[in-house]
């Protein structure tokens, strides 16, 4: 790892890193031990959100990477739904997909210059592509709410410190249907896999994620409130896992049980149910990414690298008839949790996973890597 203590070198005089803050070894989470002399080049780890550190280690020879060469904004929530109606529909769909196209799993997402999709009255949610942790997000009922809003982004900066562009704000109707998790509207943090291995496309889902609610019991006055309707780690009150935390007593529902779908349903049958749609989702996202490689998986690796992979954060919440809505695909992945012992268990959990999904394969299976990797439970099937 010649190359990265020499730009550890580089960088840490020009932006005065720490050599605990430039790179962290991960070597106790192997549970295979690479065969000596086996790889001519860098196994490799770094930030990819970071692009100061970036940069300086594309052009070096990494025989496996933590990034692949796509362009995060074709899944973000300004592109995210016309990718998924190009790429799942029509003349684009993948010949081999069998499944249909559920659209109750996504929801439309559209420009706040898009005016003519505006119908009042009407719940809506207006939120910045370039903002996070609920910044600067507004929530439009009527034409005055949306009209104090378009003059809200007019006049206000993002953290560029740049006006807001209308064509930057996303805009989406607001699902009020939804399971509640201890009287809370909630959304599940799940963890998405893309793999380019010996130049195949893979695609893995990871059974366990997080459960995340809003502070306050959920209910639909107005004006919509932050605390009831926004979905944070922060506004989280301890830290839960799907699908384990999903239990009979922490799903009630605030409504009418008479006709509740999980009236005669046992708690493995509801959290099979939500996995199952969540599934679903990562397929039609897979089809995405497949169709954005064009047929050809090493385009999606960058110069002098072998093999790569990325891990996404999908958000998505569900409604109360157990169907779960993808609100947006995070590049930024996410595994934080209020206490260091959740988080030892998510990041055991998440790296035993990429162990048998990537790692692995590699190394024990050299030249039949995919094919021992698709074994695994998690792939996301065409």
């Amino acid at each position: 790892m010649n190359y990265v203590e020499k730009q550890y070198n580089i960088q840490a005089t020009r932006n005065k890193l720490s050599k605990k803050q430039f790179c962290t070894s991960y070597d106790k989470n192997l549970r295979v031990k690479i065969p000596s002399g086996f790889v001519s080049a860098d196994v490799f780890f770094y930030n990819t959100n970071n692009n100061v550190l970036d940069y300086p280690f594309y052009k070096y020879p990494k025989f496996l990477a933590n990034s692949i060469n796509i362009d995060y904004s074709m899944l973000d929530k300004g592109m995210l739904y016309s990718n998924i109606l190009k790429y799942n529909s029509g003349k684009n769909a993948r010949n081999n997909s069998r499944k249909p196209l559920n659209l109750n799993n996504f929801i439309e997402i559209f420009p706040l210059s898009s005016r003519n999709k505006f119908y009042f009255p009407g719940n809506y949610i207006l939120r910045p592509i370039y903002a996070f942790g609920g910044r600067d997000i507004i929530y439009v009922h009527n034409s005055e709410d949306f009209n104090k809003a378009v003059k809200y982004y007019e006049t206000h900066r993002d953290y560029r410190n740049q006006i807001y562009s209308d064509k930057e704000i996303t805009v989406a109707k607001i699902i009020t249907d939804l399971l509640l998790f201890k009287r809370r509207k909630f959304h599940l943090r799940m963890y998405y896999i893309v793999a380019i291995i010996e130049g195949e496309i893979s695609c893995f889902l990871l059974d366990t994620g997080k459960i995340i609610t809003a502070k306050d019991p959920y209910n639909l006055d107005l004006p919509f409130s932050k605390d009831v309707h926004d979905t944070h780690l922060s506004s989280t009150d301890a830290d839960y896992f799907f699908p384990n935390d999903i239990t009979l007593d922490n799903i009630k529902p605030n409504h009418d049980e008479t006709n509740d779908i999980r009236k005669d349903m046992k708690i493995q049958e509801i959290r099979d149910t939500i996995l199952k749609g969540v599934r679903n989702i990562a397929r039609v996202l897979s089809n995405i990414v497949i169709g954005l490689a064009n047929e050809k998986p090493k385009s999606m690796l960058f110069e002098n690298q072998q093999n790569g992979y990325y891990v996404y954060g999908l958000d998505i919440l569900v409604r109360d008839n157990l169907e779960p809505v993808l609100i947006e695909c995070n590049n930024q992945t996410g595994f934080s949790f209020h206490t260091i012992e959740k988080k030892k268990e998510l990041s055991e959990i998440v790296y035993g996973w990429i162990n048998k999904i990537i790692l692995e394969p590699l190394f024990k299976h050299p030249g039949k890597a995919t094919y021992y990797a698709r074994k695994h439970k998690t792939y996301i099937s065409p």
